[in-house]
């Protein structure tokens, strides 16, 4: 249904945590053929778990608007908009259905640029990490319309 009607999917976490990426961001939007525009982890995250150039992260942007005007750019410019999924060329996203703590040892297998890490008290960890992030854009109650 994504791809039939949609062209972006916003993947935007309600937490900002290091180290953290939805299960959303695959199943939804890479396995749908719809391009995610994520926010939440840093580009670097996404960057080592993500296949090369298939998404888009509201950092590479200086304000809403001008992420809008780009994704307005790649829905007229379809030779831009195809690049995206290049990827799929030589990678495939797969899911991993069952039971989830299997599947993190099936992806730190996979993954070998993922360096071990223990930690004895994983909430303070996850907390931790949640609350150092920042956004880039500044909140704000101004609304605009974009066309």
């Amino acid at each position: 249904m994504l791809k039939e009607q949609y062209k972006f999917y916003l993947s935007f976490e309600n937490s900002l945590c290091q180290d953290y990426i939805t299960e959303k961001f695959f199943e939804n939007a890479l396995m749908n053929d719809v391009i995610p525009v994520v926010m939440g982890a840093s580009i670097e995250e996404y960057k080592s778990v993500a296949p090369p150039n298939s998404f888009i992260h509201v950092d590479q942007f200086s304000s809403p608007r001008q992420l809008a005007e780009y994704l307005h750019y790649l829905d007229k410019n379809h030779t831009a908009f195809n690049e995206y999924f290049i990827w799929q060329n030589k990678w495939k996203v797969l899911s991993f259905p069952g039971r989830p703590e299997c599947d993190f040892c099936l992806l730190a297998n996979a993954l070998p640029s993922l360096k071990p890490s223990w930690y004895s008290d994983i909430n303070s960890w996850f907390d931790k990490s949640c609350q150092e992030r920042k956004l880039k854009w500044k909140a704000s109650l101004k609304v605009c319309k974009i066309i």
